[in-house]
């Protein structure tokens, strides 16, 4: 039976080490960054690639935004403390946060990999930014406020 258990427990490891790929964390990243442009619009204009670092919780993704990585899981809403919960906003499946239930070895190479797919996501992203700098900033960037002076002004002009 002990043999049996340990072929088991073997057997799901290795699965769960072909789930960790640079491909994966791609498809994370993407999740967490829609997400991101849903509740935080020009929030990559305010991280610094060179200093991201997923697995320190003040240099990570929600870390630069909010100060913490605690912090931001609330900030960013994707903890949520009321009578129900979204379970399907979950830090891990968005790329903020490696995999759990792995190795440490394995989450390490997880950290890695989205490390990687963040600091991607933030250079194509400036890259789309300044190629088209007549269409405005970044896909994420927030719209020019108005001032109420100049919307009394816009409604005040005949058309």
């Amino acid at each position: 039976m002990q043999t049996l258990w340990t072929r088991f427990r073997q057997w799901r490891l290795d699965r769960l080490a072909r789930q960790i790929t640079p491909e994966a964390a791609r498809e994370r990243v993407r999740r967490g960054a829609n997400y991101l442009d849903e509740v935080d619009p020009g929030w990559d204009a305010r991280l610094d690639p060179e200093t991201l670092e997923l697995s320190d919780g003040t240099c990570c993704v929600l870390g630069q935004l909010h100060g913490d990585f605690r912090l931001g899981l609330g900030r960013s809403a994707l903890f949520d403390l009321s009578s129900a919960p979204r379970a399907s906003l979950s830090p891990v499946r968005l790329g903020f946060l490696c995999r759990q239930d792995v190795p440490e070895a394995l989450q390490a190479r997880d950290y890695a990999y989205l490390n990687r797919a963040w600091r991607a996501e933030l250079s194509q992203r400036r890259r789309e930014a300044s190629d088209a700098p007549s269409a405005g900033a970044s896909k994420s960037a927030r719209p020019p406020e108005r001032t109420p002076a100049a919307s009394r002004q816009a409604a005040a002009v005949p058309a």
